[in-house]
């Protein structure tokens, strides 16, 4: 079994893993689909990354999925985004009745790179301002961004001389039209909310979240974080809990719990090696830390 912390999709992967309904596509760089549930999605009930910008429209039904350590119950109407280094996770469907229909639009970062720049600033930080990825579309938003779809297929399918360079301008408008959706609620949401927290301080909650998913299966203290980031511990603790609601070490100990189960169910480790790769002192500190944090022993978990 793969001892990674985190299954790891490219676009290619998600193409032939995943989507199986109705498809079209530019190699593994551009990918449009209506899906449903009708496939295994085995492999995205444990922390997983995509690497590609993906909007999933949901047409019907409801799933519940996790980004970046939170919950989110998505029904129809509603619009998910996903960009590279995102941890995502998805429920089980409840019942076998259970249909839920998708659109989804997928992008790879080297095509993404071939669109505008000012594009990819905007629409990355868009999303990066946001604390949620997740937002419900009016139905006017959803009528115009289905017309653009609708677009996008047709052009895909002719024979267009022009045809790259028509399907790379429709997607930087279809970019520029989700950003400007975000926006919109970002704006609204800091109107409505005196203490919202400031730009400054999301962009260090932004960098703490960089610096815990790079270093926290060797650091799970605050003050190594704070040291990083230049600030005090204590101040870095209330940046961390005005922004997203949890503390700082709530964050770091998901974090280590997320890439603890990932071993303990796909990999052949052995828990006291599992607890060296996550720099515990010894293999009962370890077991002790993730029954606080789970509720169950790493042996009863693996064996589920």
């Amino acid at each position: 079994m793969d001892n990674k912390a985190f299954n790891k999709f490219t676009l290619s992967k998600v193409k032939e893993l995943f989507l199986k309904d109705d498809i079209i596509s530019i190699g593994d760089d551009f990918i449009l689909a209506r899906q449903t549930n009708n496939v295994d999605l085995e492999l995205l009930k444990f922390p997983s990354r995509i690497d590609g910008f993906v909007a999933a429209y949901c047409r019907r039904g409801h799933f519940k999925c996790t980004i970046n350590l939170t919950e989110y119950e998505i029904h129809d109407g509603m619009l998910a985004v996903n960009i590279p280094n995102n941890i995502i996770q998805l429920e089980p469907v409840d019942g076998n009745d259970e249909l839920v229909e998708l659109t989804i639009l997928a992008v790879s970062p080297k095509y993404m790179m071939t669109l505008s720049s000012d594009l990819s600033k905007i629409f990355v930080d868009a999303i990066n301002m946001l604390k949620s990825p997740i937002m419900e579309m009016g139905p006017e938003e959803v009528e115009l961004s289905m017309q653009y779809f609708k677009l996008l297929d047709n052009v895909i399918i002719t024979d267009s001389e022009y045809r790259n360079d028509s399907i790379s301008y429709l997607l930087t408008s279809v970019f520029y039209l989700i950003g400007g959706m975000l926006k919109k609620r970002l704006d609204a949401a800091a109107e409505n909310d005196e203490k919202a927290p400031s730009t400054r301080h999301k962009r260090v909650f932004e960098l703490f979240v960089e610096l815990v998913e790079k270093h926290h299966n060797k650091e799970r203290s605050v003050s190594f974080y704070a040291d990083k980031l230049c600030i005090t511990p204590k101040y870095l603790s209330q940046i961390i809990k005005n922004v997203s609601g949890f503390s700082a070490p709530e964050i770091i100990n998901k974090y280590v719990i997320l890439e603890a189960q990932h071993l303990l169910r796909h990999t052949d480790l052995s828990i006291k090696e599992i607890a060296d790769q996550l720099n515990f002192p010894n293999q009962s500190f370890f077991y002790k830390y993730f029954k606080a944090h789970t509720g169950c022993t790493p042996n009863s978990y693996r064996q589920k």
